[in-house]
């Protein structure tokens, strides 16, 4: 499996190539590219790995949530090269890579060896608005946030049980807003470390992909 993995949603975006357990090279990206910036950037990753467009086996992207240019850019990138190349893709959601990465070092969050970061309860938070924030649940907040969704922050901030935990990415106001119900950021494991099974255990398919912007799963 030789993979590109892209993420232009998150604050800090990445462009990974990976094969089998390792991840070959990760070029971040710090700020809103365009796609002007995006072939380039690809270009430079696959020399680097000394690849070619014809050794990719199978693409990832992140397709939401995020700023509505930066997703239109990437799922547009990835469903091109998927279309040329005639490969896989899969489409990621941002709290599935969070929840991936959430590390077991708070602690708020008591994990027994045999238990994985998982099987413990968290927030996985996306500002979109000063008033609103996509909010997922994890363990115990499963039932009530099954499915990431836009929340009122006023509304949701009285669901979530203080001394519990969150994870994702926050604007300062609402950072302030979880430290004053005593919510922790839990720590996150590198990237590197988790890209390589994490794409391994995504359904890849031919389907194109299509941004999420929060309006329907």
């Amino acid at each position: 499996m030789r993979c590109l993995f892209l993420d232009v949603a998150s604050h800090t975006g990445v462009l990974a190539l990976i094969s089998d357990d390792h991840v070959l090279v990760m070029k971040e990206i710090h700020h809103r590219i365009s796609d002007a910036d995006l072939v380039p950037l690809f270009e430079a990753a696959m020399q680097e790995a000394s690849w070619k467009p014809g050794d990719l086996t199978h693409l990832a992207c992140v397709v939401g949530p995020g700023g509505f240019t930066s997703l239109r850019v990437g799922v547009a990138f990835v469903n091109t090269l998927a279309w040329g190349l005639k490969i896989p893709v899969a489409g990621v959601h941002l709290s599935d890579l969070y929840a991936t990465r959430v590390e077991r070092l708070a602690t708020n969050i008591k994990l027994s060896a045999h238990r994985s970061p998982l099987s413990a309860s968290f927030v996985w938070l996306h500002s979109t608005k000063k008033l609103e924030i996509f909010v997922r649940g994890f363990g115990s907040f499963a039932k009530e946030f099954s499915d990431a969704r836009r929340e009122n922050v006023e509304e949701l901030l009285p669901k979530l049980e203080s001394d519990s935990s969150w994870t994702g990415e926050l604007i300062p106001e609402h950072r302030e807003l979880m430290e004053n119900r005593r919510l922790q950021p839990l720590l996150l494991r590198p990237l590197p470390e988790i890209l390589p099974a994490f794409t391994k255990n995504l359904t890849f398919t031919k389907e194109l992909l299509v941004p999420w912007y929060g309006r329907q799963w």
